[in-house]
């Protein structure tokens, strides 16, 4: 379903992450965000999950479909470790 978006905008980014957000937390995402990136040699937007450690099952895009246009918009893993509040 759709094709790989070249240019995801900002708000396509925002609409794949609040529509996957519980999926990649179930495959263990404790954050997840937007942020640009740069996907061969263009500017885009992407979906960014932080993970504690990288799981193969994670796909490289996610399907959205805004008005008539369906299209995969960018999805990035990151390894960070999960936030712990400091004790005062």
């Amino acid at each position: 379903m759709g094709y790989l978006a070249n240019v995801a905008t900002e708000k396509e980014a925002n609409i794949a992450r609040n529509k996957f957000s519980t999926s990649l937390r179930n495959l263990g995402a404790h954050a997840i965000g937007v942020d640009q990136i740069k996907l061969r040699g263009k500017n885009t937007f992407a979906v960014i999950a932080f993970v504690d450690k990288k799981s193969g099952n994670v796909p490289n895009s996610l399907d959205i479909v805004v008005g008539e246009k369906s299209l995969k918009v960018p999805l990035v893993l990151r390894l960070a470790e999960r936030f712990k509040a400091e004790k005062l």
